[in-house]
Order: structure tokens, then C-alpha cells, then sequence
């Protein structure tokens, strides 16, 4: 009887949304919304707002820091390729 009236779904119930395994719903990651879209990357690899209205209002340091990142590495890579090759 207990876990009949466990599975019941009351309209009232502010935890049915979190604890809800049925599927209903916005597709969710750790209890918020997640955008669907697809965003720049950045440091710190956290993930936009369900909000975010896609538009980058940053002054460009990330993209900055993700260049001179991925340059630093090519040339690395670039370095031990010509060192191999003599």
C-alpha cells in the first residue's frame, strides 16, 4: 500500500519535477535546464543557461586564450615532427 501511494503523482508536489523518472519535461542535467544550441567553449568548461540567447558578449580574451592554447600545442607538435624527421 505504501508504494502505491509512493507512485502516485499529485499536481501539488514541488519535488515531482526533480524526482520524475517518467521522461515529461525539458531535457534536464543536474536539476537545470541545458541550452540546445551550440556555444563557444571557455575555460572553464561550464555550459551556457537554458536562458542564453547565443550572442557572445565577451571582449574575445577566451577566444584569445583558446588560439595562443592550441598554437602553443601545434607548434610542440610541429617541433617534435622536425626532430623525428632528422
Amino acid at each position: 500500500m505504501n508504494e502505491e501511494l509512493r507512485g502516485r503523482e499529485r499536481w501539488d508536489d514541488p519535488m515531482a519535477g526533480m524526482l520524475s523518472s517518467s521522461g515529461k519535461g525539458p531535457k534536464r542535467e543536474g536539476g537545470k535546464e541545458v541550452y540546445k544550441g551550440a556555444a563557444m567553449p571557455n575555460r572553464y568548461g561550464i555550459r551556457p543557461g537554458s536562458r542564453w540567447d547565443g550572442v557572445d558578449r565577451g571582449n574575445g580574451f577566451e577566444k584569445e586564450y583558446f588560439a595562443a592554447r592550441n598554437r602553443r600545442r601545434n607548434l610542440k607538435e610541429l617541433d617534435y615532427a622536425w626532430q623525428m624527421d632528422e
